[in-house]
């Protein structure tokens, strides 16, 4: 593979450019195409020897279906298969390759925590690789998640946060009838359940607040002082908490359930939270487990979807949330 760092970006626009069947493509008309959108992006461009390189290694290393169609003195250029893009390709060994060299580079740089779940990813894309042949049918198959609404503020967000910026944000949560506009301190994004959240506080605000990006309208950077966060640790703030929300006041306590014999194996191996105890295990399989953590709506959403299999012992005032929401459901079938 070239070794140029704008490699990829070219060959990604030859692609798009090839892809689009409505417009003939001659070689003035690519250079010009990637030319224009390195600018963009770079600053650069790439001479006419460059793009006939790239086109050279669609073909005979991507097996890209480029063809040439001469009318008079004009020749142009085009994928034989209207299916055909780069992006459907399975990824190579040698992108595993360059992937794995660059983990190994940022562990000697520092010990980033985020690298357990780049591994775990790498890991994905090299069972992928070695387990799924061409032409044949998928051997291991990944979940996959759906689009969350609102990852397009991600990349501006982290900036503000990183800049220390304060930003104008207009939001919308599920209730309101209509946006409001304030000035909002960003300090943290957090994803819970491919969903993303946006945790700071509102200005003049003495409490901590989050908001999700999906219901995020607009941003815009404002010149007002950034308030540095005085209000949470970011490593210890989640230690005790399912999920996002944070109700003001409450206490992390000790949540003791039993759990029923056919859902024993699976939450032994699977903990519903790292402050996971065991404190009894019972004669006909149960578990009698305890967790530190905030009651929150995240927490019991996650006891919900147990069931019947769960019980909440403890605090009393959990059972009988619990309780209540069981019955509401049941009257919902009679």
């Amino acid at each position: 593979m070239p070794d140029n760092k704008n490699f990829a970006a070219r060959i990604e626009i030859i692609d798009e450019c090839l892809r689009n069947h409505y417009r003939r493509w001659t070689l003035q008309n690519l250079i010009d195409a990637v030319n224009e959108k390195l600018n963009e992006r770079f600053g650069i461009s790439a001479g006419k020897r460059t793009i006939q390189d790239d086109l050279k290694y669609l073909k005979e290393q991507k097996v890209a279906p480029i063809e040439k169609r001469k009318e008079g003195p004009t020749t142009y250029f085009y994928y034989s298969d209207s299916s055909y893009s780069i992006k459907n390709l399975p990824i190579g060994s040698e992108e595993i390759s360059l992937l794995n060299d660059a983990i190994h580079i940022l562990k000697q740089v520092n010990d980033f925590k985020v690298l357990e779940d780049v591994n775990g990813i790498i890991h994905k894309l090299q069972n992928t690789v070695n387990t799924n042949v061409p032409g044949g049918p998928a051997i291991i198959q990944f979940e996959k998640h759906t689009v969350a609404f609102g990852t397009e503020h991600i990349d501006d967000l982290f900036s503000a946060i990183k800049e220390k910026t304060v930003l104008r944000i207009t939001y919308q949560s599920f209730k309101a009838t209509e946006p409001t506009e304030g000035l909002f301190h960003p300090y943290l994004l957090r994803e819970y359940r491919n969903r993303w959240f946006l945790i700071g506080s509102h200005d003049g605000s003495e409490k901590v607040t989050n908001l999700a990006l999906d219901r995020i309208k607009a941003i815009k950077p404002s010149l007002h002082p950034f308030v540095a966060n005085p209000f949470f640790d970011p490593e210890t703030y989640f230690n005790n908490l399912v999920g996002v929300s944070l109700p003001e006041g409450e206490p992390v306590q000790a949540v003791e359930i039993k759990i029923a014999p056919s859902q024993a194996p699976y939450i032994r191996t699977k903990p519903i939270h790292h402050t996971q105890e065991i404190l009894k295990v019972y004669a006909n399989g149960a578990l009698l487990i305890r967790l530190q953590l905030v009651v929150n709506y995240e927490l019991r959403s996650v006891l919900l979807g147990y069931g019947c299999d769960v019980e909440v012992l403890k605090p009393i005032a959990l059972r009988n949330s619990m309780k209540e929401i069981f019955e509401t459901a049941a009257s919902c079938y009679r």
